[in-house]
């Protein structure tokens, strides 16, 4: 039977559901060795003493470039796999036939000796030839507006996907590339370097210029001052997103998001993008920077983005003992090398993993932030002095920014609000009783990550909203200051009296903040209904009375607001978006979002960043909510299953893979005694939401009962209180999620009766069939079928019982 090696990646998040069951499984003993394969005993001699070769990877691309020259290769693998890719076997097979060697599919010391010495010859060749046709290009004198044609054509062809207003068709890898596949396809010299009548007809087919090339020529052009943005053609939405990548990518270590490139935190931003990337360390981007940041193709690594970060020794101990006191490191001496120790690398995988971020191994400057709160010194034993003297060595440098004033305004801010209970102002907001009713404050205003540390958009809205009504003389203050700086009038506390006495209701607030939402004059998406004491929809309202010829007091009159009222405004994009979110699941529509972000522009967050570009993609308002209208523009994008290599489901960690069978792969605990088996699904038809396939394992432990097994089905955003079907052999079992697992049901959604007969039946039928399928509906309300493969269980079912 022939099968097909499948590579596949799949990172499990929130929306999988599992089936945990207890089977006995009555496995068939080994079959006796057939006369005919006595040749795979061969080939089996063959492959280990290949193995035994060590080859380092730059012999195995030479080896492996000689097979795509000489026609036995086809594909572009950057790490070729000689021993368990199908396809590259092939291709040494088909060379030992050609030349009457023995095609084992795997190469001996002699063959692996000529394929080197013809990539070497070719390659010398190659370079000779490629330094002449680069040389030549370089004499054309093309300027900046001639490699964006060329490169648009090259584009428009489909030889390269990335967007640029900057190519650089002399030293930029990727254009090499585009251009070389370009010459092979039309029969040229693969050179990589364009030649005049290649140029000629590049530019014959070129067409009209794309929005992403709306930029100004001269790539090293600084961003700096403010100006040059707009001077090169970038809008105050893309200067904001260029911030907001470097935020998502964990280069701001803050939460500062001000596109002020005067702000010192953007600025360490940026010396660290820069860093990582390998360029000069200026603190300011260039155009091409810019361009590259918002395309995705100059995006460093994570392990080069957390180098970046420059993290001091003394804090990278605070993070060791903050992952141990979390639970993910079991280590007693203190480590720091969070770049290449392994076990290090391994426990940040688990914290990122258990958090619900991406498990790269490496930490970005919000989770050092995260972690670092996380460790609390005890409180010194002097209680008298511990009040004013109490300082958090780790994360005091959070409040550096604000003055001594500044934390006294932060301080009363939060005791008018409850928050704090003692009047005596503590500005050493380190203090652990603080951090106690700080992260409380934080827990009360929804706070995804309640540290206990103020964030600086958390202090910016304290200080815009200080609480109660201050002062009579802190007041007037506030407001000459006001008639000074934008000379408007001064607040009339009488027309602030006579509109609150209207007491109107919440939900009349709420449409007459949509009505100035919709007028341009209310900037914020969020609802917002305090007419009597925030300042910026005080101004909002100031303005519309200025606009229709009233009095400007920043307080409405019955009349002004019941012009309002009549205008029957429709709803801000933030209650669109929660509408929706009440019909379908949030946490599947952002990741779906999320998915096609990184398909498309390289980035999973920010949210809101990856909303706008779909949104300007379809010709939708750029605000960055979800609405039904742009969920079903966008499943209109196809969503590319990604298939890499594969990892274990279960065993999330410290496993151990061992050899593959066909489409099933085992894995070994290395802490424990518990080994998996496990296969990916190969097809999905219908709309899942995701680019991770579906999965089906088999766990087992050692010191368990002989043939009992357990078995571990997760589907992707498979919707609760559903049934799910699996079809094999001919026989369909009937799934249903129930007390937090998932059990084998009837029509009725019921359990069944004797569960070991069942799942042994199951199980069963997966050894004797070569695939079977699962039907299941998902949160998005669609029907989606994914399809497994079969093929390599029976022995993996056989070695796992061996094994453990």
């Amino acid at each position: 039977m022939r099968s097909t090696y499948l590579a596949m990646l799949v990172f499990f998040l929130f929306g999988y559901s599992e089936l945990h069951v207890h089977a006995e499984v009555n496995t068939p003993e080994a079959e006796p060795i057939e006369a005919q394969q006595i040749e795979a005993k061969e080939v089996g001699r063959a492959r280990q003493a290949f193995s035994s070769f060590g080859l380092g990877l730059e012999e195995k691309q030479e080896v492996y470039r000689a097979l795509r020259e000489l026609g036995y290769a086809n594909e572009d693998l950057e790490l070729p796999d000689f021993l368990l890719r199908k396809g590259t076997i092939q291709a040494v097979a088909e060379f030992q036939r050609t030349i009457g060697a023995a095609a084992t599919g795997f190469l001996t010391s002699d063959q692996v000796e000529v394929l080197r010495s013809a990539a070497g010859r070719s390659s010398q060749s190659a370079y000779m030839a490629g330094n002449n046709a680069k040389s030549a290009f370089e004499n054309l004198n093309l300027g900046c507006e001639d490699h964006r044609v060329l490169y648009r054509a090259l584009y428009a062809l489909g030889h390269t996907a990335r967007r640029t207003a900057f190519p650089d068709f002399l030293t930029d890898e990727a254009v090499v590339a585009a251009v070389t596949e370009f010459q092979e396809e039309n029969g040229a010299n693969a050179t990589g370097y364009l030649t005049k009548d290649q140029v000629d007809n590049l530019q014959a087919d070129a067409g009209k210029p794309y929005l992403w090339e709306h930029r100004a020529c001269g790539p090293d052009r600084l961003l700096f001052p403010l100006n040059e943005w707009s001077a090169a053609g970038y809008s105050d939405s893309d200067k904001q997103d260029v911030f907001d990548i470097l935020h998502a990518h964990g280069l701001l270590k803050g939460d500062r998001l001000s596109n002020s490139l005067s702000d010192g935190h953007n600025k360490d931003a940026v010396r660290r993008f820069q860093s990582s990337v390998g360029a000069e360390q200026t603190g300011y981007l260039t155009s091409r920077q810019a361009d590259g940041i918002l395309h995705g193709w100059l995006l460093p690594t994570p392990k080069k983005i957390w180098i970046a970060l420059a993290v001091p020794d003394e804090k990278k101990k605070f993070l060791f003992r903050a992952l141990v006191d979390l639970g993910y490191l079991w280590h007693a001496a203190p480590l720091v090398d969070f770049t290449f120790n392994e076990d290090l690398i391994r426990a940040v995988r688990r914290y990122q993993y258990a958090s619900r971020f991406p498990t790269t191994g490496f930490l970005t400057g919000p989770q050092v932030e995260l972690l670092l709160a996380h460790e609390i010194k005890p409180v010194p034993a002097d209680t008298k002095q511990a009040k004013k003297k109490w300082s958090n060595p780790v994360m005091s440098w959070r409040y550096d920014d604000y003055s001594e004033r500044e934390l006294t305004l932060i301080y009363n801010a939060l005791n008018k609000r409850g928050i704090f209970l003692d009047e005596a102002v503590n500005t050493d907001l380190t203090h652990p009783e603080l951090v106690k009713r700080i992260r409380k404050y934080q827990q009360s205003i929804a706070d995804k990550n309640p540290t206990g540390y103020l964030t600086h958009r958390q202090i910016a809205g304290l200080m815009a909203d200080l609480g109660n009504r201050p002062p009579q003389d802190q007041l007037r203050k506030k407001s000459a200051g006001l008639l000074a700086k934008k000379k408007t009038p001064q607040m009339q506390p009488s027309a602030r009296s006579a509109w609150e006495k209207l007491e109107y209701s919440l939900d009349k607030k709420k449409k007459i903040y949509r009505a100035l939402y919709h007028l341009e004059l209310a900037k914020s998406p969020e609802m917002i209904t305090d007419f009597s004491y925030r300042m910026n929809l005080i101004e909002v309202v100031r303005s519309y009375q200025e606009r229709n010829g009233f009095a400007p007091t920043g307080f409405l009159t019955s009349e002004q607001a019941d012009e309002l009222l009549n205008r029957k405004a429709p709803m801000l994009p933030s209650e669109q978006q929660e509408e929706f979110f009440e019909k379908s699941e949030r946490s599947a529509v952002l990741g779906f979002f999320r998915e096609l972000g990184q398909q498309e522009y390289g980035i999973s967050n920010p949210i809101t960043a990856i909303l706008k570009r779909i949104q300007g993609r379809f010709g939708l308002t750029a605000n960055g909510y979800v609405n039904s209208e742009l969920f079903e523009m966008a499943k209109t994008i196809p969503l590319q299953v990604v298939r890499e290599p594969r990892r274990p489901q279960k065993l999330y960690f410290d496993a151990e893979e061992r050899p593959a069978s066909k489409d099933w792969s085992l894995w070994k605990s290395r802490s424990d005694d518990m080994c998996e088996i496990s296969t990916f699904s190969i097809h999905e038809d219908g709309f899942t939401g995701s680019a991770s396939p579906a999965g089906v394992a088999l766990i087992r432990g050692s010191d368990w009962k002989r043939n009992s097994v357990n078995i571990s089905v997760r589907l992707r955003n498979w919707k609760r209180d559903t049934i799910a079907q699996l079809r094999v052999r001919g026989r369909t079992y009937l799934m249903m999620e129930a007390f937090g697992r998932t059990v084998l049901v009837g029509e009725d959604g019921l359990r069944i009766d004797n569960y070991n007969k069942n799942y042994s039946s199951l199980i069963d039928g997966m050894m004797s069939a070569n695939g079977f399928e699962i039907t299941y509906e998902t949160d998005f309300g669609t029907k989606a079928v994914v399809s497994f493969s079969a093929l390599g269980f029976t022995k993996q079912l056989r070695a796992i019982m061996n094994v453990c």
